[in-house]
């Protein structure tokens, strides 16, 4: 009988050879793999900036709903609630103009200095996370060097967003791996797959290595002169208002 994969059967990043990974395909999670938090804070950054304090207000009231659905019910379902409160009736303009201008700072700061050993020695980098696609692409392709993005996908009418999650559902748990085997095709295996938690295993089973990071309290992210593109921190949609 096989033996069921837990965090404590998988190597850890710790554990894992960085050297001579040039020609080679990484794939990570994001939320405390690449990154060392969770996005749970940002995505209250987001609302207020696309939807003023009544938006903030209303995510707030579904926090408790969220929380509860998401370790009692299922992941997927607390995140589902999230986006909804977030994201619903919001221009997709928007949303994307936000995630360039809010997100950047918070994200740089916060790299995982380990993943991220690993993570850039590779030549091609994907990421597959949760998160809503629209909300982390900017910074992960333009400020890491990620060559694919794969996410949680937000459905859209006229350029404004709904608040429901398209067909292909949340990305955790199996979704991850269908939205990988998917993207990669089944005769393209990655190289090394790094999670964090029980719900990365099934896209992590299908690459040739496996690493999962650990909680590690005090772990301190990667400076910014190490990474590959420093992020100054200012809202251009607020210069360019001062031209007009």
């Amino acid at each position: 009988m096989a033996v069921p994969r837990t965090a404590n059967t998988i190597p850890t990043i710790y554990e894992c050879d960085s050297k001579d990974r040039e020609n080679q395909t990484v794939v990570a999670d994001l939320d405390g793999t690449l990154l060392i938090g969770r996005s749970s804070f940002l995505i209250s950054l987001i609302a207020f900036d696309v939807g003023g304090i009544l938006r903030f207000l209303f995510l707030l009231l579904a926090a408790p709903l969220a929380g509860l659905l998401y370790h009692f019910v299922s992941e997927s379902a607390g995140i589902r609630v999230l986006i909804f409160a977030t994201f619903a009736g919001v221009k997709v303009a928007d949303i994307k103009s936000a995630a360039s201008a809010v997100l950047l700072k918070h994200y740089s700061e916060d790299v995982h200095p380990e993943t991220w050993r690993v993570f850039s020695s590779c030549g091609r980098k994907c990421v597959l996370t949760a998160n809503p696609r629209i909300m982390v692409e900017p910074y992960l392709k333009n400020y890491l060097g990620v060559d694919v993005v794969l996410g949680t996908e937000i459905s859209s009418y006229k350029g404004i967003a709904t608040g429901f999650v398209a067909s292909n559902g949340v990305f955790v748990g199996e979704n991850k791996a269908i939205a990988l085997r998917r993207n990669f095709g089944a005769d393209s295996v990655p190289d090394i797959g790094i999670g964090d938690r029980n719900t990365d295993f099934p896209f992590m089973e299908l690459c040739k290595e496996r690493y999962i990071v650990p909680s590690r309290p005090g772990v301190r992210p990667v400076s910014q002169d190490a990474l590959p593109k420093p992020v100054i921190f200012h809202d251009g949609r607020l210069a360019q208002n001062r031209l007009h």
